[in-house]
């Protein structure tokens, strides 16, 4: 090739996609739609494949023009942000970290582990999405996040993974519920009952349609909500039972009209996950980022622990 894609051309190419004609993408952008034709002209000669259909209702992207406004995107994305951490930089801050978690980690273990991270590191930026946890890996292996929380139900290939945290999942019932005052529930004991689903490919929506596929049943899901307390709110009134992290059962269970039940099933003890798509290629934030999640997670396990061994030791010997 004589010459390289540029920025401006692959936001041009990004403009016309998405306003489907020149004369809208030309406002948009502030230049003459001959400039633009001109510019994506020379781009289809020099990759050699033809980028849009032109219709006379308008330009719309051929599938190697829609790959390359996935790749346009992403560039343009990764530039923005490579501008504005250099601009943190000039202005005394470390730089951004990018992070995707799924709803469990988001309602529980995570706040706190910014807040600390940020206590000692108050110049870094944090930007954190809610995913589901296909959805997280996908972002952190086509690097659109730098570190990902995720349930164990999915098991990335390709990534770097540590456990994050040990969790527990539990029933949520209404109220007056049948099920109400029972110590302990497994699955058998629910599937007569509508449920109240998180989204699907959820770390705990997999966990539970796999589990339902294991006793040859399938779930009744009513209703689903991306968020524990609209969970717990549709189940207060009365719309299905539902299955969330314990600390947000607990939670819930104490501000309304609903109860927290132990699921005794094998998938109801799960771990949360921490990934990237290379530990060594970390910047620096999120690098400390990295180790001050491990590194709680580590001390979190070791306090476990010992309350564990104080326990045995203060519990009266037998005879």
């Amino acid at each position: 090739m004589s010459s390289r894609i540029d920025l401006v051309t692959l936001t041009l190419h990004i403009a016309v996609c998405e306003e489907s004609g020149l004369a809208r993408a030309a406002d948009r952008m502030h230049l003459a739609p001959s400039a633009i034709s001109k510019r994506l002209a020379d781009l289809e000669q020099m990759l050699n494949v033809k980028l849009f259909e032109r219709k006379p209702t308008g330009m719309f992207p051929t599938a190697a023009g829609t790959a390359l406004l996935n790749h346009a995107r992403l560039i343009v994305r990764n530039v923005a942000e490579l501008e504005a951490e250099m601009g943190d930089f000039a202005g005394g801050l470390r730089g951004t970290i990018r992070v995707q978690a799924n709803a469990t980690a988001m309602a529980s273990y995570l706040p706190d582990d910014v807040k600390t991270f940020i206590a000692k590191f108050p110049n870094v930026r944090i930007e954190i999405d809610e995913s589901t946890s296909p959805m997280t890996l996908r972002a952190v292996a086509e690097n659109a996040a730098d570190i990902g929380i995720y349930g164990d139900v999915v098991v990335p290939s390709e990534l770097y993974a540590v456990v994050y945290r040990r969790d527990r999942l539990m029933l949520l019932i209404p109220a007056g519920h049948p099920l109400s005052g029972a110590d302990a529930v497994s699955l058998p004991d629910l599937m007569q009952y509508p449920f109240i689903g998180t989204p699907i490919g959820a770390s705990i929506d997999t966990a539970l349609t796999r589990a339902a596929s294991d006793l040859g049943a399938s779930l009744t899901i009513s209703i689903r909500s991306a968020g524990f307390e609209a969970i717990s709110r549709l189940v207060e009134a009365k719309l299905g039972i539902a299955v969330i992290p314990e600390t947000a059962a607990r939670l819930y269970a104490r501000l309304l009209s609903v109860e927290a039940i132990r699921l005794e099933e094998p998938w109801a003890e799960r771990r949360l996950m921490i990934c990237v798509r290379d530990r060594a290629a970390l910047t620096a934030p999120a690098a400390a980022f990295f180790s001050h999640l491990t590194r709680t997670a580590h001390n979190e396990t070791k306090a476990e622990a010992a309350l564990a061994v104080n326990a045995c030791d203060a519990a009266p010997s037998p005879g």
